[in-house]
């Protein structure tokens, strides 16, 4: 009769659901929110590291049991997906309070500047259409040109914008309004930002949270109310074409 080693049996179980935990993460693009773009690759050489394991750790459970203490083994492991498991609930709280401060604020931090700096466009930022108008493109590359369309919004009014990102929609907005953000990150959800700038949809209301999107429209300016009822004047891109990315 072959022996069952139950305490490494659990531990072969939650290799098998921290591997997982991770898998979901790549998939549904919720990685997103704790690296950098940059990280990715570090993060599939992890998924097969722990998959490796996992499978050499299936021989354990059929072992004598040893003197060693599981819990002291299960334990980390067991508080971080319970952390992760709240972090991911939060990361909604989190986009709304960061894209709300980037909407209503007129300031710009000495760190965004920095940002501003690196961010600088250059001509591969640009593309023209059929029409020849230049249209200004914002994705993973350029995200914090989003804080200077909200510092210096005249320098952009009439322009071509086709902006990567996800969808963010608030109560105060009108009905066909809602927020196109990004996070922004060098290397971990320690020093992430969101930027996002307000996106004129008229069907808006088909549209889901935290929904990835690549919208083309124009830059325009429009007045909103926060939920202080305060008046803000904000730069926005009235869609003409919206994709999901």
């Amino acid at each position: 009769m072959r022996r069952f080693n139950f305490d490494e049996f659990l531990w072969f179980i939650v290799l098998i659901l921290l591997d997982l935990s991770i898998i979901y993460l790549v998939f549904t693009g919720k990685i997103d929110f704790y690296i950098g773009d940059k990280m990715i690759k570090y993060i599939y050489i992890t998924i097969v590291m722990i998959s490796i394991i996992t499978i050499f750790q299936f021989k354990n459970v059929f072992t004598s049991k040893g003197n060693g203490n599981i819990k002291k083994k299960l334990l980390p492991i067991v508080l971080t997906v319970i952390l992760g498991i709240i972090s991911i609930n939060k990361q909604e709280t989190f986009k709304h309070i960061e894209l709300n401060k980037e909407l209503t604020e007129s300031k710009v931090s000495s760190m965004d500047m920095k940002s501003l700096y690196e961010h600088e466009l250059d001509d591969s930022l640009i593309k023209g259409d059929n029409n020849n108008k230049e249209i200004l493109i914002i994705n993973e590359d350029n995200p914090m040109v989003l804080e200077d369309i909200r510092i210096n919004p005249e320098k952009y009014i009439e322009m071509k914008l086709e902006i990567h990102g996800f969808v963010c929609k608030q109560s105060y907005l009108n009905k066909n309004q809602f927020i196109i953000g990004r996070i922004v990150m060098s290397c971990c959800a320690a020093d992430s930002k969101a930027v996002g700038i307000i996106g004129e949809y008229d069907k808006a209301y088909d549209l889901n949270e935290n929904e990835k999107i690549i919208a083309h429209g124009t830059i325009s300016s429009s007045t909103i109310r926060d939920d202080n009822n305060a008046s803000h004047k904000v730069p926005i891109i009235k869609i003409e074409k919206l994709e999901l990315e």
